[in-house]
Parts: structure tokens; C-alpha cells; sequence
């Protein structure tokens, strides 16, 4: 049996799959190297060269893993003088828009990916209460400070509140749920709507979002988890009312 292609560090070669391309090894190990070395988004990936040398392989199996890592988002490829593929920020953006391709394929409805953020979000407010702590409580706070006022523009609105459902995501303290629920949100933004309430209902959406964090804060996880699927249900009533067609849609890709 053939060797597979040699390991970054040279001798042995690399860890191999059943089945699995050569380039699908190689873009398995670059993402290794950007984690290992702690790569941060923007920088850039050693030359064509250095990789081909380095992993023992030809060029288009090379070219052919930098691909698979920039259609997950994972690289950017820049072209021209100075060009070559750089470390991408891993968002749930782009998670979300790989994501729909598969959300398509087995005919999701937008309808199912709203009651799926329902759940994950209410999940999330509870375990965002039962792990708080100072630093997460300021920053709840400072999500809510923002919302004072709440903005009359329909994408600041949208900014602020995005951005109090984010941190309370992020604050649960699992990572797979978060990156899920948030990529959903950045799914929903842009083929659904990006803004539902108009500014006469926006004061009771800033109430809930007042009510959840102070659950939150007292470290009461049921009455977090309570509040937030309430929350998330009145917005789900909305969306049935203004938008019923739309969400049994299959989700989209493009």
C-alpha cells in the first residue's frame, strides 16, 4: 500500500482515513497547523511552496485542500502579487451558509429552523444562569445599556438585538449550541427578514430581554429557560402572522 503524503513535521505520513483523497487529508492537517499555532484570522499560511514541500504532495492536491477549506470558510485564497491563502475568521456567517446547502438537500423549512433556535436558545439562557459570573453579568448589562434607547434604524435595532441574544448564547458555555443558534440567526437575517417589531412593540421586546438578564444574573436557570422560550414564542406568533408562507419554505442556498 502506498504512503500517504508526509506529515508536516516530516517523517511519518500523515494520519489517513478509509476513502478519504489525499486533499482531504492535507486540509484536515492545514487546520491542525492553524490550531496548533494558534493562527489568528488574517494571517497567512505558509507559500505554495513551503506546503508542497512539507506535505509531499502535488500541486493539485494541494490547490484542491486550500479549496475545501475556502468553501467552508475556513481560508481565503487572495490573488495577485503577494497573494496565497489566509487564515479566515470562523463565524457563524459562514458556518450558517455552509450549513444551508445541507438544510436544502433534506428539505428543511424555515419553520423548523426557527422551533430549533427556540430550543437552543431557551437551553442556553439556563445554562448561561447556572454558569454566571461577574464578567458574564457585565456583559449582559453592557448588551442591554445599548437598547436604552432604542435605536429608530431597523439594522442598529437589529445590531443591538442580535447582539443581546449572541452574548446570552456565548455565556451558556457550550460552544456546538452557540455557534449552531447564532449561525441560524445570520441564516434567518438574510433570507427571511433582518427586522420584525416595529418600534411600538420594541419596548416590550427590551422588557423581556430585561426580565431574561436579571434571571440570568440571579443565577435561576428554570426561570432564565422560562423567560427566554416566552421570548422566543412571542416572536415565533409574530412570524406566523407576518410571514406564514415563508416559513414552510425549504431553506435556500446561494
Amino acid at each position: 500500500m502506498a504512503a500517504g503524503p508526509q506529515s508536516p513535521r516530516g517523517g511519518s505520513p500523515l494520519p489517513t482515513r478509509r476513502n478519504e483523497k489525499v486533499a482531504e487529508q492535507v486540509a484536515r492537517e492545514i487546520l491542525r497547523v492553524i490550531q496548533r499555532d494558534g493562527l489568528a484570522p488574517g494571517s497567512t499560511l505558509p507559500s505554495e511552496a513551503l506546503m508542497l514541500e512539507r506535505f509531499n504532495i502535488g500541486r493539485g492536491s494541494l490547490r484542491e485542500a486550500l479549496r475545501i477549506l475556502e468553501v467552508n470558510g475556513l481560508v481565503i485564497i487572495k490573488t495577485g502579487p503577494g497573494g496565497g491563502p489566509i487564515v479566515a475568521a470562523s463565524t457563524p456567517a459562514s458556518f450558517g451558509q455552509m450549513w444551508t446547502l445541507h438544510l436544502q438537500s433534506i428539505g428543511s423549512t424555515y419553520r423548523e429552523l426557527l422551533d430549533t433556535r427556540i430550543e437552543y436558545e431557551s437551553m442556553l439562557a439556563r445554562r448561561a444562569a447556572e454558569r454566571v459570573n461577574a464578567a458574564t453579568a457585565r456583559e449582559i448589562s453592557a448588551t442591554l445599556q445599548e437598547t436604552v434607547d432604542l435605536p429608530a434604524d431597523d439594522i442598529q435595532y437589529a445590531t443591538v438585538t442580535t447582539g443581546f441574544h449572541s452574548v446570552v448564547c456565548d455565556a451558556g458555555g457550550n460552544s456546538v449550541m452557540a455557534l449552531a443558534t447564532n449561525a441560524i440567526q445570520s441564516i434567518w437575517s438574510r433570507r427571511v427578514t433582518t427586522v420584525l417589531f416595529a418600534p411600538e412593540d420594541r419596548p416590550l421586546v427590551h422588557q423581556h430581554h430585561r426580565d431574561i438578564a436579571g434571571a440570568i444574573e440571579r443565577g435561576s436557570g428554570r426561570k432564565a429557560e422560562q423567560l427566554m422560550r416566552a421570548h422566543m414564542e412571542h416572536y415565533r406568533e409574530y412570524c406566523e402572522r407576518r410571514y406564514p408562507a415563508r416559513l414552510d419554505d425549504v431553506v435556500d442556498w446561494s
